[in-house]
């Protein structure tokens, strides 16, 4: 037997109409405030519209007080009550407004300090100079400058709270993404910390790409292939990762990155269930071909020669002075970088223009350069001045973030074609691409030696390239013929290849808008999928050398106490293409006054 579902008596005060009367205004010194009534005299609140409430109230608290204000007077005392708190509730209100407009100015100017890598404490500076524009154009907000938080400790919880609102849109991100990959280096701080630096690549379903700072993360005792592993898989976790998504694997080639057996991407093959492309960054590669000019009796003459001329002040500002004196185009020798191309061929196009005036400086401090003078030398030099140009264009064109693999193999694959047209023309005994060795006498010109040293570099880009020459054709598969391509690809790449629109589209058009417009998944799923993952990869640690750059000036040796989180933090807004959401995290916060 069922039991009887008992309804809940319901109070008289519930069904009843409760109406404020604007008689008890006069009557009671009460005003209908945010659903309840307020009391103008002590301004306790009375949360059921009743006249008898309301009566009670006025009677056994203020009746004594202000029975005896009759008529106009009375008027005047509810007005005057009145008038009171609409000014309070104002103030409040604009109270709150400040601690959030401060709060929010504090955020901005957090975000600004870490985008330029100034010091943490220059938020109190920030403020001073603040105090002193509001003191002098507009005294009336001095109390607003007042409100804003930018001490020291301040700007370090604004940083990590900036930098944990774009890490929480960033994982939001990458999980819409279809694919993504890593790029990854390791440098040493000012602490002699290893930070592992770990770029991330994805790529949505409609084309779109993120490339962000994933994460940097020092590591404090062995930086092993096993030690990088494992912190790469506490990285997964962290950002929530899937294993199946990731297409490739790019690093700087170091052994602890690349061992056959206990590297980083060996162990990384090995956990993983799907096939995972990698890459030895492009631009390190190229780096390392160049090495294979033996012009060593060359470099160690101009180096020693520029340090001597730079290393000391006195020797630098005679000489200096000395080139002034005669006219000369240009003002000082450059100094020579190892770790830099373009530094390399600025260093050699200026000592090759400076080499009269540096043998004249040189004999008068008394020094031996009888290497001046010998043909073969200064041929050398004349050869090495050019080869080198064409190797910092070439370095120049592989630098930049947001490039596809495809993209920078092209660079390469057209300079090694050149470098087999410089091969012909030295056979040829020709030197018409060699502008600084054609004002050399030919006669004197060794062309089967460079002809030789162009055939070595060919070799060397050709063998270190080899991987990525393995899979050009499928990063270039609209150029193949559809009965040569992988058979899954076939029928689709038929239906392109035979659609003018998309034939004109795929010339007129970048990439990521072809693909997202001209290949959907729809009609083409193999493409599609295909063009997802390649589109994903790193070619290059490009971003990594450039935030180990930024790192040095963040962390400079007057500000090695740094922490790692609040390093890490500041690199992330430093480096993020997308900002934090600032107005969300104001809600959160209150604003709280220090200096």
């Amino acid at each position: 037997m069922s039991t009887p579902v008992i309804k809940a008596k319901k109070r008289k005060i519930d069904s009843e109409c409760r109406v404020f009367k604007s008689s008890w205004t006069l009557d009671f010194f009460v005003v209908e405030h945010n659903e309840y009534l307020l009391c103008l005299i002590c301004q306790e609140k009375i949360a059921v519209f009743k006249e008898y409430n309301i009566k009670r109230h006025y009677s056994t608290k203020h009746a004594d007080t202000f029975d005896t204000l009759t008529g106009q007077v009375r008027i005047d005392r509810v007005n005057l009550l009145k008038d009171s708190i609409n000014s309070q509730q104002s103030f409040f209100k604009a109270v709150k407004l400040s601690s959030e407009t401060a709060t929010k100015v504090s955020f901005l100017i957090t975000e600004a300090i870490a985008k330029s890598g100034k010091p943490l404490s220059e938020g109190e500076f920030v403020k001073d100079c603040l105090d002193i524009f509001t003191s002098v154009a507009c005294p009336n907000k001095k109390s607003i400058v007042e409100s804003i938080s930018l001490s020291h400790q301040t700007v370090a919880r604004r940083v990590d709270d900036l930098s944990s609102n774009i890490e929480i849109s960033l994982i939001k991100r990458l999980n819409a993404c279809k694919f993504y990959s890593l790029a990854l280096d390791e440098s040493t701080d000012v602490s002699d910390t290893a930070q592992l630096a770990i770029f991330v690549r994805g790529v949505t379903e409609n084309f779109e790409i993120i490339e962000e700072l994933l994460d940097l993360c020092p590591m404090k005792g062995t930086t092993t292939g096993q030690d990088i592993f494992n912190v790469v898989k506490h990285v997964f976790t962290k950002f929530k990762l899937a294993d199946e998504k990731l297409s490739g694997l790019t690093t700087d080639g170091a052994p602890a990155m690349t061992g056959k057996h206990k590297g980083f991407v060996s162990l990384m093959l090995k956990s993983m269930t799907s096939p995972v492309m990698t890459y030895h960054c492009i631009i390190h590669q190229e780096q390392l071909c160049a090495k294979t000019l033996d012009m060593k009796h060359v470099m160690e003459n101009v180096v020693n020669t520029v340090n001597f001329i730079r290393s000391k002040g006195l020797n630098h500002r005679q000489f200096q002075a000395f080139l002034a004196e005669i006219g000369s185009d240009y003002n000082d020798v450059i100094y020579f970088s190892q770790v830099s191309w373009l530094s390399r061929a600025s260093t050699l196009a200026r000592y090759w223009s400076l080499l009269e005036e540096i043998k004249t400086f040189m004999t008068i401090k008394g020094k031996d350069v009888s290497f001046l003078d010998d043909d073969q030398w200064l041929n050398d030099l004349a050869f090495l001045v050019d080869i080198t140009k064409y190797l910092a264009d070439l370095n120049l064109k592989l630098q930049g973030r947001k490039q596809f693999v495809n993209n920078l193999y092209e660079h390469v694959k057209a300079f090694i074609n050149k470098l087999q047209l410089f091969h012909q023309q030295f056979i040829l005994k020709k030197v018409v691409y060699f502008s600084t060795l054609s004002t050399r006498k030919s006669e004197t010109v060794n062309h089967d030696k460079y002809s030789a040293l162009i055939n070595s570099l060919i070799d060397e880009f050709e063998l270190r390239f080899s991987d990525f020459s393995d899979k050009f054709d499928e990063m270039e598969l609209f150029g193949t013929d559809a009965t040569n391509a992988p058979e899954m690809f076939q029928l689709e790449l038929i239906g392109i290849q035979n659609n003018s629109e998309r034939k004109r589209a795929f010339a007129e058009h970048d990439l990521l808008t072809f693909y997202g417009q001209y290949v959907t998944s729809d009609l083409f799923p193999n493409l599609s999928q295909h063009a997802l993952r390649f589109l994903s990869l790193f070619g290059s640690t490009y971003c990594c050398q450039q935030l180990f750059s930024m790192m040095k000036n963040v962390q400079s040796k007057s500000r090695s106490l740094l922490t790692d989180t609040h390093l890490s933090g500041i690199l992330r807004i430093a480096t993020s293409s997308v900002r934090a959401d600032i107005d969300s995290l104001c809600k959160q916060k209150q604003s709280q006054i220090s200096h």
